[in-house]
């Protein structure tokens, strides 16, 4: 496998055009075909069907495009990158966090960063905790933020949030009378999940032993969850934090009876310094989930 393949890959997927996609590439359409091919036989599966004129992903291209995508997002951040070290020299903080860190806090976050350093550019990157972690591991980012441990060496996690899951539900549902949820409670209803094989997921699907949700939806965001649920597709179990931060109109937040214990972490490389930028945002971090865990010891 090599770039020009994978570049003609993700070509093929943005324009469903082998024709199109030469064209994005300044080469001719044989060519893009025969690295279609080539990267279909060193990954051993098909990439795409024909259905007349049309070219139809299948579902391992769909799978596939995921990671390209974000190895591509990467490149475009490097490039980025240089420019603002150009401009500014090293005064430049890159902080990689998950999608809930991300929507959730680093906004109150970077608030209070502004309050104290108000001129130096931070880029903020989002990815699964993995990503961050190789992102940190790397030295493309001077800290992350993300919800488990990776067994990536040289790496150091600490624990900055611990939360425990609550129920979200429509404020006219029956359930919004309730003061605790129970697993029983749910028997029947809709539920909008995390995805499957997702550690957070886990979390919460070891409660239903007798499993009677209808699991309609799952989505990879407590937050598209939440506003979901108001939009009534279904309930759900989230970090509080997102319910919080959010405040969606229409969605009540109710007590589970159950611990669902759900982490954040911090986390560094023992084979970059970390400066003060990195430490200073940490602890803005950590900030803003402290003031969440005071709002939810008030309710």
């Amino acid at each position: 496998m090599n770039f020009k393949q994978v570049e003609a890959f993700r070509a093929v997927m943005m324009t469903r055009s082998m024709t199109t996609a030469a064209g994005l590439l300044h080469t001719s359409q044989p060519n893009v075909s025969r690295w279609i091919a080539l990267l279909e036989k060193t990954l051993g599966f098909a990439l795409f069907q024909r259905l007349g004129t049309r070219l139809i992903p299948t579902p391992e291209a769909e799978a596939f495009y995921a990671d390209v995508e974000r190895a591509f997002i990467g490149l475009e951040s490097l490039n980025d990158s240089a420019n603002s070290i150009r401009l500014r020299g090293k005064g430049l903080l890159r902080v990689g966090a998950v999608g809930m860190i991300t929507q959730c806090v680093m906004p109150d976050a970077m608030r209070i960063f502004r309050e104290k350093v108000s001129d130096i550019p931070v880029v903020v990157n989002t990815g699964g905790s993995d990503v961050v972690a190789k992102w940190v591991a790397t030295g493309y980012c001077d800290i992350g933020f993300c919800s488990i441990h990776t067994d990536l060496p040289s790496l150091q996690y600490e624990r900055i949030n611990t939360a425990y899951g609550v129920g979200v539900v429509p404020k006219k549902h029956r359930l919004a009378r309730k003061k605790v949820l129970k697993p029983s409670d749910f028997d029947g209803e809709d539920f909008i999940s995390l995805p499957a094989g997702s550690f957070n997921r886990a979390a919460i699907d070891r409660h239903f032993v007798r499993d009677k949700r209808v699991l309609s939806i799952e989505t990879p965001y407590a937050t598209t969850i939440c506003t979901m649920v108001a939009k009534g597709l279904g309930v759900s179990i989230v970090n509080p934090v997102v319910a919080r931060a959010m405040r969606v109109p229409g969605v009540c937040e109710v007590g589970f009876s159950e611990k669902v214990e759900l982490y954040s972490y911090a986390v560094t490389s023992e084979n970059f310094p970390v400066g003060a930028l990195a430490r200073r945002m940490g602890d803005c971090v950590k900030e803003v989930f402290s003031g969440f865990n005071n709002a939810l010891v008030d309710v």
